[in-house]
């Protein structure tokens, strides 16, 4: 498929709920000062109340829709708003998606950089805390699968827990040479909350609750199972290193706990 990387109409969307307000204005601010020529910004609000949607949806130069959703988890919420964003931009003719967290800062060449790769499915990248043998620390939010020589010497060393049958079961990190390298990799997992979706993937492809069959394997993230789905219809999955995004995760976190898992 020819791209032209400066023409293709891109809709900009994110879920939100109330819990991101500390960080909502600055978000917002960095959409509309990407450099890009035609985009349009769409924002889904899955708050419990419609207090917050009344809020923002009085910020000029973004749409703001009320996900009306039944969902009681806060998991199933997140998901029925990204899939409302996915139907709204198959009805309004977008060629592309920049699927968006909102406490994920971009920087203004995003959709430019993006776009270039001429890939289906590609993302920039961000860092968030995670607890890794009971310390925390900030990672690349961004995975390649385990390669298989590494599995086995684990395998044998009697660190791969006999559930893992294969390599293909498990992922690593980026690594530091990797994340520094600015290049464009292939991956397992992308940066999903700075991620470009071309019309070929989002055109038949919805976001689903991981099966619990094999939620053992994995963290069952919203856009785990998507990444899976659109693997499985041959597409490939990469994240640009370059695409340097930050992220303003800190303020939605209270006493450890992750409010989109409660």
């Amino acid at each position: 498929m020819q791209i032209n990387s400066y023409m293709e109409k891109v809709l900009i969307a994110s879920p939100t709920y109330d819990r991101m307000d500390y960080c909502f204005r600055d978000f917002i601010e960095s959409l509309k000062a990407i450099d890009y020529e035609n985009f349009d910004i769409l924002i889904l609000d899955n708050s419990r109340t419609k207090e917050f949607f009344e809020k923002i949806k009085k910020i000029l130069g973004i749409k703001v829709i009320y996900d009306n959703t039944e969902e009681e988890k806060n998991m199933m919420r997140l998901i029925s708003s990204r899939n409302k964003i996915l139907e709204y931009a198959l009805e309004n003719g977008y060629e592309y998606i920049l699927m968006m967290d909102s406490d994920v800062i971009p920087p203004i060449n995003i959709l430019k950089m993006l776009l270039s790769h001429k890939k289906d499915i590609c993302s920039g990248i961000y860092f968030s805390p995670f607890i890794i043998s009971g310390k925390t620390q900030i990672l690349p939010v961004a995975w390649k699968i385990l390669e298989e020589s590494t599995f086995e010497d684990l395998k044998k060393q009697g660190k791969i827990d006999e559930k893992f049958k294969s390599h293909l079961n498990l992922r690593r990190y980026l690594t530091k040479e990797e994340v520094e390298s600015k290049e464009l990799f292939e991956v397992f997992i992308p940066s999903a909350g700075c991620m470009l979706l071309s019309k070929n993937v989002f055109k038949d492809i919805r976001y689903e609750l991981l099966p619990k069959t094999e939620m053992e394997m994995i963290t069952p993230t919203d856009e785990i199972y998507f990444i899976k789905k659109a693997r499985g219809k041959g597409f490939k999955i990469y994240c640009d290193t370059s695409v340097i995004c930050k992220h303003l995760v800190g303020g939605k976190f209270k006493e450890g706990k992750n409010p989109i898992l409660e």
